[in-house]
């Protein structure tokens, strides 16, 4: 494959991933098909960020012509200012909501968390006896994971599948 190719490959490429990531980027800001976009988002940014590298590497001379230009350096320090903006502002907002009632779902007693997720206590326990989990009443689900060595997410599905 001659160096003009592979010059060519990357760049398409890098292009092509380009709009996906934007496309999926501004569909996640929306909660479009969150699941989905989500993963695609998450695995093509990777695959993106490899193929950028080759991008760069194939273009070398004339990437180092245009980031000595005023415009790109120009460019570079309004993006991180703006992304400094973001970060101070996320940080003084406190912890995550979301983050703060998985927590507090997790250290319930189980008889509160198993109302919270939608079931009763004896459907979950006999979801729980198949998998071979042992617990007692006063347990939270944090508790039951560690005594039976298990992630507490394990736990929740087990509890909400079936």
């Amino acid at each position: 494959m001659t160096k003009n190719t592979k010059r060519e490959m990357a760049t398409s490429f890098t292009a092509t991933l380009f709009l996906i990531m934007g496309s999926t980027g501004v569909m996640m800001y929306f909660h479009i098909l969150d699941a989905f976009t989500k993963n695609m988002h998450e695995v093509l940014g990777l695959a993106f960020v490899a193929v950028v590298v080759f991008h760069v590497f194939y273009n070398w001379n004339s990437m180092k012509r245009y980031f000595s230009k005023k415009v790109f350096v120009s460019a570079v320090m309004i993006t991180l200012v703006t992304a400094m903006g973001f970060i101070a502002t996320t940080s003084s907002q406190g912890e995550n909501p979301k983050k703060i009632m998985i927590e507090a779902v997790l250290a319930s007693p189980i008889e509160d968390a198993v109302a919270i997720l939608g079931s009763d206590m004896e459907t979950v326990e006999r979801k729980l006896k198949r998998y071979n989990l042992s617990f007692s009443h006063e347990t939270s689900l944090m508790q039951l994971a560690k005594k039976n060595g298990v992630s507490p997410f394990k736990i929740v599905s087990i509890i909400t599948n079936e």
